[in-house]
């Protein structure tokens, strides 16, 4: 009787621990333990430039450059040097991957639990009680 009194006590002092806990939520849903990546993108706009120059010179000429977004365009009329340069808008496209954990909702217990673990605790106390008093008849 004094091994049952031990283990009974044993039992209610003893209980799961978080990680039991975790592996069973686990089980039911893999997904909250996944990280969601949040994508965001940003765009800067950067506006066009552009740029005019005058240089005195003799000559008749035209002449016309063009290198990625850049344009220059030369010309000589008489004594007089014309320089248009132009450098066309761009668009920077920034993509930013921001990691974040789930929000994870966890349902509140029921009454109905409530009352179930109550009655069971409630349960193992009348045993435990009416176990200590058959050891003090004695």
């Amino acid at each position: 009787m004094k091994w049952l009194a031990q283990l009974s006590l044993i039992l209610l002092l003893s209980s799961c621990s978080a990680q039991w806990h975790l592996k069973k939520a686990v089980q039911k849903d893999p997904m909250i333990l996944k990280k969601d990546t949040l994508v965001v993108q940003d765009t800067l706009v950067v506006p066009p430039v552009v740029l005019k120059d005058t240089v005195t010179l003799k000559q008749h000429d035209t002449i016309t450059i063009t290198k990625d977004r850049l344009r220059v365009k030369i010309v000589k009329v008489n004594d007089t040097l014309i320089i248009n340069a132009k450098c066309d808008s761009d668009t920077i496209v920034r993509t930013i991957e921001v990691p974040y954990d789930k929000v994870v909702y966890i349902e509140k217990e029921s009454v109905w639990d409530k009352i179930k673990s109550l009655a069971i605790y409630m349960g193992l106390a009348f045993l435990l009680f009416k176990v200590i008093m058959k050891q003090f008849e004695r």
